[in-house]
C-alpha cells in the first residue's frame, strides 16, 4: 500500500513518502523502533483496516521498484494499534483479499465494525455530502433518513468490504433502490441531460432553496417512475495501489420491462473522505439535522 495514517479511527492519510514520513511522525516512537535484530523499522497505521503496518523501502533501496510502502505487521504495536486479525482478513490490502467477497458478512463485531459504526453516527451529514456530490443528486433529509434506515436494519457496519474511508459510497449501495422523483438534480450535469433525453414523462422545476439544482417532477397527468440504485462493488490491488469502484445506474420503470437511462462509474478515492473529516473546524459546515436523524437511528452499541 502507497498510503499510512499515523493514529487509528477518524484520521488524516498521507502518501507513503520519506520527507512526508519524517515530518509527520517527528522520528519518534512507535513509529520508530527496532526489531530483534536491531534493525531499525518505521511503523504506520493501515488506512483501511487499521491495524500497523511495516513502512518497507524507506531508507533502505529495493531491487524490484523505487517506492517505499506499506506491509501489514501481524502484531499489535504499543501506543499505535492493535493487531485485528478479521479486520486484516477482510482489508482490500490483505493478501486474503482475493478470496473474500461482498457477500461474505462478518459474523464478530470488533472494534473495527464499532468504529464504523460510530463514524457514521457522528458524521453522516459529511457521509450525505460526498453522495450527493459524486451522484450530482442533492440527497435531501428525509431522503437521506430513509437510506440511514435501511443501513441499519441491514447493519451495513458489518458489511465485508466496509471501511472507514468508503462509507458515503458503501451508503449508497446498501441502501438499493432509491426514488429520484421529487429530488434535486444539479442543473446541466450528464444524469440531468439523460433525464431529459430519455424520460419523456420527466420535468424539472427550479428550487430557490436548492442552489445550482433543479428538482424533479413528472408533467401534467404522466407517471413518472424512475429510480437509482448504486451497484457492482468492485476493488482491485495492482502494484499496492487500491482501485475500488462501484456504479450509479438509473433506470425507469419496473425491472421486467423498464430501461436503464443512466450508468456513470463512481471511483472511490480512498484518502477523500477521511481527509475532509479533518478540516479545521472553521473550515466546517456541519448539518445539524441530519446529525440528529442519525443520532435517533443509531444508539450506542452494547
Amino acid at each position: 500500500m502507497h498510503n499510512y495514517k499515523l493514529k487509528t479511527g477518524i484520521n488524516k492519510i498521507y502518501r507513503i513518502d520519506k520527507s512526508m514520513f519524517e515530518l509527520t511522525t517527528q522520528q519518534k516512537k512507535p513509529y520508530y523502533s527496532f526489531n530483534n535484530k536491531n534493525e531499525r523499522i518505521q511503523f504506520a497505521v493501515c488506512p483501511a483496516c487499521d491495524n500497523p503496518i511495516e513502512i518497507i523501502g524507506l531508507y533502505k533501496p529495493l531491487k524490484h521498484t523505487n517506492n517505499p510502502y506499506g506491509r501489514h505487521y501481524p502484531h499489535s504495536i504499543e501506543g499505535l494499534a492493535e493487531y485485528n486479525q478479521q479486520a486484516y482478513d477482510y482489508c482490500p490490502y490483505s493478501k486474503k483479499q482475493s478470496v473474500i467477497t461482498s457477500e461474505n458478512r462478518k459474523s464478530v463485531l470488533t472494534d473495527f465494525e464499532k468504529n464504523i459504526y460510530l463514524l457514521m453516527r457522528k458524521q453522516f451529514d459529511r457521509v450525505i455530502y460526498v453522495l450527493s456530490k459524486q451522484l450530482d443528486i442533492k440527497i435531501t433529509s428525509s431522503a437521506a433518513q430513509r437510506m440511514l434506515t435501511t443501513y441499519v436494519k441491514g447493519e451495513g457496519w458489518l458489511y465485508p468490504w466496509a471501511t472507514l474511508n468508503n462509507l458515503p459510497w458503501v451508503l449508497g449501495h446498501l441502501s438499493w433502490s432509491k426514488t429520484l422523483y421529487g429530488q434535486p438534480i444539479l442543473k446541466n450535469s450528464s444524469l440531468y441531460s439523460a433525464i431529459i433525453q430519455s424520460c419523456p414523462s420527466a420535468k424539472f422545476i427550479s428550487s430557490e432553496y436548492y442552489n445550482k439544482y433543479d428538482i424533479l417532477i413528472s408533467k401534467e397527468k404522466m407517471y413518472l417512475d424512475i429510480n437509482y440504485c448504486i451497484i457492482n462493488h468492485s476493488r482491485s490491488i495492482n502494484n499496492d495501489v487500491l482501485t475500488e469502484t462501484m456504479d450509479l445506474m438509473v433506470t425507469e420503470g419496473q425491472p421486467e420491462n423498464g430501461k436503464i437511462i443512466y450508468t456513470k462509474q463512481l471511483i472511490i478515492d480512498e484518502p477523500y473522505f477521511m481527509n475532509l473529516i479533518n478540516l479545521p473546524e472553521e473550515r466546517s459546515h456541519r448539518n445539524a439535522k441530519l446529525l440528529e436523524i442519525a443520532k435517533k437511528l443509531m444508539p450506542d452499541l452494547d
